[in-house]
């Protein structure tokens, strides 16, 4: 008999909620209800008024899975009340502190112990800000909640989170080796800012249970499924080693699973970031552009001012452009990251018009996935072309950007149709984390992209040489 779990997925822009069904072998989405993702004290509010609209008509759930964005959290008090509103990981307060932070305990020993790079979003370097700039808040916090974690306690009244978001905080070392995640934040680098591991969640993949939450039943196992691109890619089967996600909304995450154990210190000089995958057997690299759709947004704004974006994207052109877009509206983050790199335009003549340069923007998006790919691949020591399979917002509302991906990237792109796969991802973990369904449970169904020729390979060289050399 197929089980019905509810997935949670609190983006940075927009909260979805999912209701699915699924058994040993499929995944079925039967409702979905999205709102603006809200600030931490109207956060139960809203997700009452979506679960009641996903299960009108519908039995409550079996199970509760949620997963959220990551290095984004709120201050609580004793009492559990959000102080003020969400610390977000876009919000680049905490540059200077991070930089402390490195010169004190060492860049290349964080980078190593954490896996994460220092920067202005995590939120170790958050807490050391807090202390500086905000010492009202600093004394009145008791507890830290991400955004996934204040969810689950404002269904189950329990503060936990797991391993994939604890693991983006610097807080939270990776283990030595291949074993089971850690079970709590690393006391060492919490002491730096003053803070003790039960100021912050239980790591747990093991459920709670819900207690009060009206439309759910008191005792409905409850899960914080995880960081959404870790959530979203296991929803699509990226599990094993040798598997490859891309999340394409606003911003674009690549995720590779490994075998090994690859350095974290190369993948933080590259940019990136070496992470645990959300069933904790396997390490992934993970990388990171904030210009996926915000440079579309961009361009509409800059470059095609009175233009829609389906008016952009008519009538393409056949064949590639020739036309380098560097698409860095916000830096480089990576490879070779450069905060200064900003949008530019190479080889644009005045016969370019409208759709063609919309179709180099389109290339310069996909060059520079490419580019992240083949640098996971240095840093795993994989080797060939793996199938990619893509997920996300910008997928379904942008069928040319598919297509020109498909020719750009070396290998096959396979693309998951299904809406808000990370709403559906934390409900399928939690129905098997709560046992409803074994281990490693169902996928999400997928389509070969239409891929054609792939003409790129001399555009792509050129595109890294110029982005290298201009930024």
């Amino acid at each position: 008999m197929p089980v019905a779990s509810l997935g949670i997925d609190l983006g940075t822009t927009n909260t979805k909620v999912a209701l699915v069904s699924l058994d040993a072998s499929a995944v079925r989405v039967h409702a979905v209800a999205t709102a603006p993702t809200p600030e931490p004290r109207d956060l139960g509010a809203v997700l009452a008024t979506l679960v009641r609209e996903v299960l009108a008509g519908a039995a409550p759930p079996d199970a509760v899975g949620i997963a959220s964005m990551a290095e984004t959290g709120v201050p609580l008090a004793a009492d559990g009340t959000p102080i003020g509103g969400w610390l977000r990981w876009t919000g680049h307060r905490a540059g200077a502190e991070a930089d402390a932070l490195a010169d004190r305990l060492g860049w290349a020993h964080l980078v190593a112990a954490t896996g994460v790079r220092p920067s202005a979003k995590v939120p170790l370097a958050t807490w050391a800000w807090l202390q500086t700039h905000r010492p009202e808040v600093w004394d009145a916090m008791s507890r830290w909640a991400g955004v996934a974690d204040l969810a689950a306690f404002v269904l189950t009244g329990r503060l936990i989170t797991d391993h994939t978001l604890a693991g983006r905080t610097m807080a939270y070392r990776l283990p030595a080796t291949a074993e089971a995640p850690p079970t709590a934040f690393d006391d060492d680098l919490l002491a730096e800012v003053g803070l003790r591991p039960y100021h912050l969640p239980a790591v747990t993949s093991e459920p709670v249970a819900v207690t009060g939450f009206a439309g759910l039943r008191d005792g409905t196992p409850v899960v914080v499924a995880g960081h959404d691109h870790a959530v979203g890619a296991y929803a699509c089967g990226v599990r094993e080693p040798g598997d490859v996600a891309d999340s394409l909304g606003t911003a674009e995450a690549v995720l590779t699973v490994v075998a090994g154990e690859p350095d974290p210190v190369a993948a933080g000089r590259a940019g990136m970031s070496v992470v645990l995958t959300v069933g904790g057997r396997y390490r992934a690299v993970l990388a990171g552009q904030s210009s996926a759709g915000a440079a579309v947004e961009w361009w509409l704004a800059n470059e095609a001012a009175g233009v829609t974006r389906e008016e952009l994207f008519a009538d393409l052109p056949d064949g590639p452009t020739g036309v380098l877009v560097l698409p860095y509206v916000r830096g480089r983050q990576t490879p070779a990251p450069d905060p200064a790199a900003r949008p530019r335009v190479v080889g644009r003549e005045p016969a370019h018009g409208r759709a063609v340069l919309a179709k180099a923007l389109l290339e310069g998006l996909s060059l520079h996935t490419r580019w992240m790919l083949d640098e996971q691949a240095r840093i795993a020591g994989g080797t060939g072309a793996p199938a990619v399979f893509l997920f996300g917002g910008a997928v379904a509302g942008n069928p040319d950007w598919t297509r020109i991906k498909a020719q750009v990237l070396p290998g096959t792109l396979r693309v998951v149709p299904a809406a808000e796969p990370v709403a559906v991802g934390a409900a399928l973990l939690a129905a098997v984390r709560a046992g409803l369904v074994g281990p490693p449970g169902p996928a999400l169904t997928t389509e070969p992209a239409p891929a054609g020729a792939k003409p790129y390979d001399d555009m792509y060289d050129r595109f890294v040489r110029a982005a290298q050399e201009n930024g």
